[in-house]
């Protein structure tokens, strides 16, 4: 399992950039989760930034929720220079 740093520009010149967090088991199905996302409906993609790690499954429960930790998707949708939702707690 990998999870996937994202930054993504908006289509709309006037609208703020967006990030959020990708669990995908590589790049190609990090790109279709996005794809899929209603929030990621307005961002070109492939995104600006996506930088990949290697975690384990208590690291990403412990930084995203329990869901991330065994289910893929897009998590932490934020705008950038918004403020930052609070990650989930357990």
């Amino acid at each position: 399992m990998m999870v996937f740093r994202v930054r993504a520009e908006s289509l709309d010149a006037n609208a703020p950039p967006a990030g959020a967090f990708v669990v995908a088991k590589n790049y190609d199905e990090a790109i279709l989760l996005l794809r899929k996302d209603i929030n990621f409906s307005g961002y070109a993609l492939p995104p600006v930034e996506m930088t990949a790690c290697l975690v384990d499954a208590d690291e990403v429960r412990e930084a995203l929720g329990e869901d991330a930790a065994h289910e893929k998707g897009v998590y932490a949708f934020h705008l950038i220079g918004a403020e930052t939702p609070p990650l989930p707690s357990n």
